[in-house]
């Protein structure tokens, strides 16, 4: 009868912080209503999931006398790693406005790595391998959307005589068409 005393303490206590987490989770969501979708709406995503995904790991490690640096310290230094690397680029963002586009597009990518290493040691191990697959997805099209604008920027600087098409289809006096 104690065993049984002590699961249904035990499942009452893990309950109940869920439920504070998800109280927390909705104050903090009607009290900082989303702002209109824009570039910097991944950074706001960002600067919600991840005290979210830190919450659920202190539950999920709670009363453990190890943790998650000690139980997946590859994940975790990926994750202090890119966290870093998203603040850096946070302040050459303001430093330098020219490149902030660019600087932005690496922003996504470093705080997308940081929320799937965070996310992966809450995952079982099986599922490791999709959480990757799914940044790696979001970074390609970052750099596709990266790649574009650089596209138009050479374009851009070139003069207009290359490119048009009539430029090439007369080359020489002889029609290419």
């Amino acid at each position: 009868m104690n065993v049984m005393a002590n699961t249904t303490r035990i499942c009452r206590n893990f309950f109940a912080q869920i439920n504070v987490a998800s109280i927390s989770i909705s104050n903090y969501y009607f009290s900082h209503p989303p702002p209109p979708p824009s570039f910097d709406s991944c950074h706001t995503v960002l600067a919600f999931i991840v005290p979210v995904l830190l919450s659920l790991l202190q539950i999920k490690y709670q009363g453990n006398q190890i943790s998650p640096f000690e139980t997946h310290p590859i994940s975790m230094v990926i994750f202090v790693a890119s966290l870093l690397l998203y603040c850096f680029g946070y302040h050459a963002k303001s430093r330098w406005p020219t490149y902030a586009l660019v600087i932005s597009h690496g922003m996504v990518a470093f705080g997308s790595l940081s929320v799937v290493s965070l996310a992966s040691i809450l995952f079982p191990n099986s599922f490791r391998p999709v959480l990757y697959f799914l940044y790696v997805l979001v970074t390609a099209a970052e750099l596709l959307k990266l790649l574009k604008w650089v596209h138009r920027k050479i374009v851009g600087m070139l003069p207009s005589q290359f490119t048009s098409t009539a430029a090439f289809s007369n080359i020489g006096g002889v029609a290419l068409v």
